[in-house]
C-alpha cells in the first residue's frame, strides 16, 4: 500500500499523459517544414505550377492581357485580391468590395515589393497569382517591425476586419515563418 504522501509525488496517470502529448507536440512544432510555403508541393494533375523569380517570389499566370508592359514611373490601376494563405486562409480584402480600385506609381516604391515586381511583367487586362512565402514577407511584402510602418506602401486594406486579418498573421510571435505565407490575385486594370 502507498502512504498518502507517496501519492501526491506520484504524477496522476492523466497528467503523465497529458505531459506525453505535450512532450510530442513541442518535437512536432519544432520541426521546421522547408517546403510548407510553397504551392508547388501540393499540385494535382492539371495544376499549372508557380514559376519562382530570384527574389523568391511565386508567380501564376492565369490569364494574359494585351499589350506592353508597364515601365518605372508608370501609374498602374490594379485590382486586388489578398488572402492569409498561410494560417487558416482567411481573405484579407479585396477591391471588388469597395469598387475602388489600388494605383501606383511603379518603381517609386508606392506599392510594396511583391506588388511591383509583380506587375512588371503583367499587361492590361491580365491577372497574376502571387504567392509570398511567409520566410520572405518581410522583404516582400509588409514589414513586421516596427509596426507604424506596416503600411507605408500599399495596398493597404481599408476594411477593419481585413487589416485585422493581415496584422494578426504578422504580429502572431508563435507562428512559424511558412504560416506567415500571402496570396494575392491582381489584376491589372490600367496603366497610365
Amino acid at each position: 500500500a502507498r502512504s498518502r504522501r507517496a501519492a501526491l509525488l506520484l504524477p496522476a496517470p492523466g497528467l503523465a499523459l497529458a505531459q506525453l502529448f505535450a512532450e510530442r507536440n513541442a518535437a512536432r512544432a519544432d520541426t521546421e517544414c522547408t517546403s510548407c510555403s510553397n504551392s508547388n508541393t501540393s499540385l494535382q494533375p492539371g495544376d499549372k505550377e508557380f514559376a519562382t523569380s530570384e527574389s523568391g517570389l511565386r508567380t501564376l499566370d492565369i490569364r494574359a492581357g494585351k499589350g506592353s508592359p508597364p515601365g518605372d514611373g508608370d501609374v498602374c490601376v490594379v485590382a486586388w485580391t489578398g488572402y492569409t494563405a498561410g494560417y487558416q486562409g482567411k481573405r484579407i480584402e479585396s477591391t471588388q468590395d469597395y469598387d475602388e480600385p489600388f494605383s501606383f506609381r511603379l518603381g517609386a516604391g508606392e506599392a510594396i515589393p511583391a506588388f511591383e515586381e509583380a506587375v512588371r511583367g503583367m499587361t492590361v487586362g491580365g491577372l497574376r497569382r502571387v504567392e509570398v512565402p511567409g520566410e520572405l514577407v518581410e522583404r516582400l511584402a509588409y514589414p513586421i517591425e516596427p509596426k507604424a510602418m506596416r503600411y507605408a506602401a500599399g495596398p493597404r486594406p481599408k476594411t477593419f476586419a481585413g487589416q485585422r486579418a493581415l496584422d494578426f498573421v504578422l504580429d502572431n510571435q508563435t507562428l512559424k515563418p511558412f504560416n506567415r505565407t500571402l496570396l494575392f490575385d491582381i489584376r491589372l486594370d490600367a496603366v497610365r
